[in-house]
């Protein structure tokens, strides 16, 4: 097109050269006033630059909607001074906050540390009211967020986009090793999560996978329900022999399903998670010998192996070094649970002593029914009243 366009030029071309020439810059000197001053009031803009030991984020946008966040023009004499958004910056830091989320290596994460705003440079100290929705008002919020390491991805997710308007468009960019990738937000696709490629030492990836399965066993509840079921009402020895089945059985499912050998519905899944938990109670309640329950922990481990690898499908899980994360994770997850059996075992005990026993064993699994209950009608319905 361009080419022709060149073609057309020159076939119509009736003025001397020198004025010829003239033209172009003419129309550009005309027309960089109304460049300059185009802005779309429905659209803000969004950039993340991604460095080695910090993430930086810039928000922008104009005073047209600003006003709809706080009210800038406290003396209503048609114009916003830099003093008055001064004052208003704590309640728009509050709204960027309350309406943007931030992960960074898929853990929520802050802005960090804000570095003011800049004010349109042409502007001097005030913007007229005519000037809000064009480019003249256009106001930069910047954020410095400090990391250890370079992330290895950086998701931004906008949830204003609908009460502000719409048709509200934000206009993003990741900035990161010199190169840019746009992005477009809208109401109907408010979130990205752009991927760096870092890949972190071996060991660091290693004690991340560690960690995640301390920390899912420690806010996994319908698995320490399950594991308080069956301390309840084992002996010592019996527990030796159930817990050992109970990690080969999950860590078994767990790496079948990371490596997408075998896969479960993750509703079914949690629903069964959850009917282990009852059936394990009601055997409690009924006084079932409990000598060869590890045989029925192992089928029951297989199940809870399925919902540990749901918890890791929400990663990023590493292309390197797989198996051995899949193991550090299992790792974490046996030392929470063993550090749970642990700290419940001697209350347990001691609650179970002489006459109270029985009553100990009904009281604890009764409560542990009605939770797994709770648990399996609202999973099995897919009510989501129980996130947890």
């Amino acid at each position: 097109m361009s080419r022709a366009r060149s073609c057309r030029f020159a076939r119509n071309a009736t003025l001397p050269s020198r004025c010829s020439r003239l033209l172009p810059l003419l129309a550009a000197l005309l027309l960089a006033p109304l460049v300059a001053r185009a802005h779309n009031p429905d659209t803000s803009y969004a950039r993340v630059t991604i460095g080695e030991h910090e993430v930086r984020f810039r928000f922008t946008y104009d005073l047209f909607t600003l006003q709809k966040v706080v009210a800038l023009d406290a003396d209503r004499d048609g114009r916003t001074t830099r003093a008055e958004l001064q004052r208003g910056l704590p309640e728009i830091h509050a709204f960027l906050r309350r309406h943007i989320a931030i992960e960074i290596d898929a853990t929520t994460a802050d802005f960090g540390a804000p570095g003011g705003f800049v004010w349109p440079p042409d502007s001097g100290d005030a913007i007229a009211e005519a000037d809000y929705h064009t480019a003249s008002g256009l106001i930069h919020f910047d954020f410095r967020r400090p990391v250890a390491d370079p992330p290895e991805n950086v998701a931004l997710a906008f949830r204003f986009i609908a009460p502000l308007s719409d048709r509200h468009t934000v206009l993003g960019s990741f900035d990161h090793r010199g190169a840019t990738h746009e992005v477009t937000f809208t109401r109907f696709e408010p979130d990205y999560d752009y991927v760096t490629g870092y890949e972190p030492p071996l060991w660091q990836r290693l004690w991340q996978f560690l960690r995640l399965g301390l920390a899912h066993i420690f806010f996994g509840y319908d698995h320490l329900c399950f594991l308080l079921a069956l301390v309840v009402a084992s002996r010592f020895r019996e527990l030796v022999k159930i817990v050992t089945s109970f990690t080969v059985a999950h860590s078994l499912t767990l790496i079948l399903a990371a490596l997408d050998v075998m896969r479960l519905p993750v509703r079914l899944v949690e629903s069964g998670i959850a009917a282990t938990i009852i059936y394990v109670a009601i055997q409690n309640l009924r006084g079932a010998p409990t000598e060869r329950r590890w045989m029925l922990t192992f089928g029951f481990g297989l199940i809870h192996g399925f919902g540990f690898a749901n918890v890791l499908g929400e990663m990023n899980l590493p292309t390197t070094s797989l198996v051995r994360c899949l193991l550090s994770f299992n790792v974490g997850v046996e030392i929470g649970q063993l550090a749970f059996i642990a700290a419940a075992l001697p209350l347990v005990a001691w609650l179970r002593r002489g006459q109270h026993e029985r009553r100990t064993i009904i009281a604890i699994s009764g409560l542990l029914a009605l939770f797994g209950a709770a648990w399996f009608t609202d999973r099995a319905l897919n009510l989501g009243a129980m996130p947890f």
